[in-house]
């Protein structure tokens, strides 16, 4: 009988997985070698939240109901999401009384629901509680864990890991992984599964804060630094623990090893809502010269037309009720404008805009952005902060990445019954759900519409 492994990797970047750190990795290479594996286009935006729920849903993030990592309460004040602002069917959910499911640590899965199977939640769970584990026996499990206030992250709270110091960072990243890895092997084991789907979060830590310490490139590189080799060791660390997990599994696994997005280095950030005020799209109620975080209140809304958001992209929204029937008309004007937009020297970027009308099934949410945009491809962030000068910026309120969220991440598939094709064409994230619902024999939804892989 037929199951699936799906071995999440956060942020893998395929440039290094199938490419200078291959051979690093062994276990990741023979299942390449033995199966087919792709570059895996990721969700417009790469945003972590939302793309690992595509791969697991088959829809986009207007489907899912999730665009960012904040949303607005019913009194317009901005709140962390979590797992019931998912509005479709998830794997877990589809395959119902089917097929077993274990989900681990797969981001926006807290609180969780009961399943026909195990949850435990992801790095949003704010501490170890009742609602971070299901059913009550692995709840046990998760309160003994050795270090219980990293089991989850490497720090409590979203991008916190962004203030710690390095080799802190780095050591609590194995001791988090340990644990996971931990309970990971003792459920292949000791609980009932068809589908195992887990996500190992340690990568994403360490990649936005070490990767001007091993990339030559880089504008901010650290010459001998002593953490040089530290994403490539902790790579290879993990490529070692997915080794000791297939021993666990039998001949009938199909195994996916994937990523929702890739990492690329981060030259600096643009102050987007600068460039707003600047070009007279956003009016504040009053100005403000002390750094604070972006929020609507800030916002004359009978005066502007626009405002931003966005963290390695930028979101912009259209005051709709400000500009009217000249909607398509401010909307193209904006996205010719920001391609416009040079570096901190005065050279062309290669941004990016993307129309959230020609990328969504379904633009009706409240949260949904009119604009998309990857300045310069990603490799500069935006910056939405108010209070500070001029159109760039190399830190937030947040505090500072070396790296940040790029188009691509990876697929690797291997199984008895999955055919050995070697390098295949870019795919789509959405298109994993249904192919993993094709290995099982269970019909595809039919509000699932992208076709599965052809793995033949």
């Amino acid at each position: 009988m037929t199951k699936v492994f799906l071995f999440g990797i956060d942020g893998a970047p395929p440039e290094l997985v199938f490419g200078s750190w291959k051979d690093a990795l062994p276990n990741i290479n023979k299942l390449m070698n033995s199966g087919s594996y792709a570059r895996l286009n990721s969700t417009i935006p790469p945003s972590t939240i939302v793309a690992w729920n595509a791969m697991l849903s088959g829809k986009d993030s207007s489907q899912i109901g999730v665009f960012s990592y904040t949303k607005k309460d019913k009194y317009g004040q901005a709140q962390l999401v979590h797992s019931k602002d998912i509005q479709c069917d998830l794997m877990w959910d589809i395959l119902g009384k089917q097929k077993k499911s274990i989900a681990l640590f797969v981001p926006l899965s807290y609180p969780v629901k009961p399943i026909n199977g195990v949850m435990v939640s992801d790095f949003l769970t704010p501490m170890i509680n009742d609602q971070c584990a299901y059913p009550e026996h692995i709840l046990k499990k998760v309160k003994a864990v050795e270090h219980p206030d990293i089991f989850f992250d490497v720090v409590e709270g979203l991008a916190g890991h962004k203030g710690l110091e390095l080799s802190t960072l780095i050591e609590r990243t194995y001791k988090m992984t340990d644990m996971q890895v931990s309970l990971i092997k003792d459920l292949i084991v000791n609980e009932p599964w068809d589908f195992f789907a887990t996500v190992m979060i340690g990568t994403d830590r360490l990649q936005h804060m070490v990767w001007n310490h091993f990339d030559e490139t880089h504008k901010k590189f650290v010459p001998n630094s002593p953490h040089k080799t530290a994403l490539k060791d902790y790579y290879t660390y993990l490529d070692k623990k997915l080794g000791e997990i297939l021993t666990l599994l039998d001949e009938d696994t199909v195994v996916i090893v994937a990523s929702d997005h890739g990492m690329i280095k981060q030259e600096g950030k643009i102050n987007i809502n600068n460039w707003l005020l600047q070009e007279g799209y956003l009016v504040l109620k009053n100005a403000t010269t002390e750094r604070t975080r972006f929020s609507t209140d800030f916002v004359d809304m009978d005066k502007s037309i626009a405002y931003g958001g966005g963290a390695y992209n930028a979101r912009i929204n259209i005051n709709k009720a400000k500009v009217g029937k000249n909607y398509d008309q401010i909307l193209d004007e904006i996205a010719e404008k920001l391609k416009k937009i040079p570096d901190d020297h005065g050279k062309p970027l290669n941004t990016l805009v993307y129309k959230t009308k020609d990328i969504y099934a379904d633009t009706s949410h409240p949260e949904c952005p009119d604009l998309v945009v990857y300045f310069d491809d990603l490799r500069w962030a935006s910056n939405p902060d108010l209070g500070q000068e001029g159109l760039y910026s190399w830190k937030t309120a947040v505090g500072a990445d070396t790296a940040g969220h790029s188009r691509q991440g990876c697929f690797v598939i291997s199984g008895k019954h999955i055919a050995k094709k070697s390098m295949m064409h870019d795919l789509d994230i959405q298109q994993v759900a249904p192919t993993i619902l094709k290995l099982f024999g269970v019909k595809v939804p039919e509000d699932i519409k992208i076709s599965p892989i052809d793995l033949n």
